[in-house]
């Protein structure tokens, strides 16, 4: 039999097991900005180099990015990958932060996240890390490290589709911004330990059933 916890004793048993993690890791909005696009298909060592290389030639200087010739933040960003066009997304995201943001911090999270993922570069998960590092909406980010933990935690046997992870989580979802913000940081951090501590843990969650159906 497998010992049963709900998503919120998973909070609990990650944060005494990693202790604080205080995400997003940057110095300010424009870098953490520019850093959930570069992460995008590649890994933190190769996301860092391209941070580093923008900070010693821009300072993260909102203005000072927009104004670069295309093919100079490609270069600069190169080692994340996909440079072409993450150097579009990132030209997206920071006139939109530039121009539109405070408007967008006053509309409901259904709305805000609508307008995230219309702009370019931006899909489920990086629409997600946004609402919930930028602009502390309480959200579940079901990346890969969170649906690798949840088959280990007996309760899917295959990889669900981001949004029914999502939607299945978010249904009983009763984490404060910063609660969630730890919960991600916590569950991509776990993820790297290649782990095997939750084998005998099954997670629990109401709004499904333990076949994976959702209930009526």
């Amino acid at each position: 039999m497998y010992t049963q916890i709900t998503i919120y004793d998973l909070l609990k048993i990650l944060s005494k097991k990693l202790g604080p993690q205080n995400w997003w890791p940057a110095e300010s909005k424009t870098e953490m900005l520019i850093g959930m696009i570069l992460i995008q298909n590649t890994n933190s060592k190769n996301t860092e180099q391209s941070l580093k290389n923008l900070r010693n030639a821009t300072n993260f200087e909102t203005d000072t990015i927009l104004k670069l010739p295309t093919k100079k933040l490609e270069e600069l960003i190169q080692p994340s990958g996909f440079f072409h066009n993450k150097a579009i997304y990132i030209r997206s995201l920071l006139t939109a932060y530039k121009n539109d943001f405070d408007n967008w911090e006053k509309l409901p999270t259904n709305l805000l996240r609508k307008k995230l993922i219309a702009m370019k570069g931006i899909g489920n998960e990086t629409a997600d890390v946004l609402l919930l590092y930028y602009f502390h909406r309480p959200v579940f980010v079901a990346d890969n490290y969170a649906m690798k933990l949840f088959i280990k935690l007996h309760f899917f046997t295959k990889k669900p589709t981001y949004m029914r992870l999502k939607t299945a989580v978010e249904h009983d979802f009763k984490f404060t911004a910063k609660q969630a913000e730890e919960l991600h940081a916590l569950i991509d951090e776990f993820g790297k330990l290649n782990s095997d501590e939750f084998n005998n843990y099954q997670l629990k969650i109401p709004y499904l059933t333990t076949n994976n159906t959702i209930k009526k």
